[in-house]
């Protein structure tokens, strides 16, 4: 049984369509970047700052704990 369930996004980016933000917002990871590596797409740290993950699945469940835990001062 799949965790996440995903849905492509118009740039390269998979929408994480049951990961959800207290504001509403839907998960979004990608690694539409030079370095083919997953990233959560709005994560709030400069991008030398970003995690990166080897699989979707991993990012997407990053991204889960982060709609949990959220960064100080940020809201998606």
């Amino acid at each position: 049984m799949r965790r996440f369930t995903y849905e492509r996004y118009r740039h390269g980016g998979w929408y994480v369509s049951n990961v959800r933000y207290p504001s509403g917002a839907v998960g979004c990871v990608s690694r539409n970047y030079p370095d083919r590596k997953w990233r959560i797409v709005c994560d709030p740290r400069p991008f030398n700052q970003r995690p990166t993950f080897s699989t979707r699945d991993e990012a997407a469940e990053a991204e889960r704990l982060l709609t949990l835990h959220p960064l100080e001062g940020w809201t998606p």
